[in-house]
């Protein structure tokens, strides 16, 4: 999840310099996956090993992002699309997982 994260602010990067007419929606996207980087993802890891309850919350955060993300943007427009579904399929599995865990 980490290196699907890592990746899509890249690609953010690279659209900042191509799509200028989204500069807004990518701001937000910015934002959205340094959240899961820095504390959605630290904190399901944190949790895991003593309380999945809250690492469950941490997987359940960087899906939430990445439909924020995904919906700054017009429908069809988002540069982003791949990577944001990919992330909201991933959180699903990782939180699945997790559940079977409590």
């Amino acid at each position: 999840m980490k290196a699907l994260a890592l990746n899509t602010i890249g690609q953010i990067k690279q659209a900042y310099k191509t799509k200028l007419s989204f500069k807004h929606a990518l701001d937000e996207c910015n934002f959205a996956y340094k959240v899961i980087v820095k504390d959605g993802l630290p904190e399901a890891d944190e949790a895991l090993p003593g309380n999945p309850k809250f690492a469950e919350d941490g997987v359940a955060d960087c899906k939430t992002e990445a439909s924020i993300c995904e919906d700054g943007f017009s429908k069809g427009q988002s540069p982003l699309t791949s990577s944001n579904q990919r992330m909201e399929k991933i959180s699903d599995i990782a939180r699945a997982i997790v559940r079977m865990l409590l």
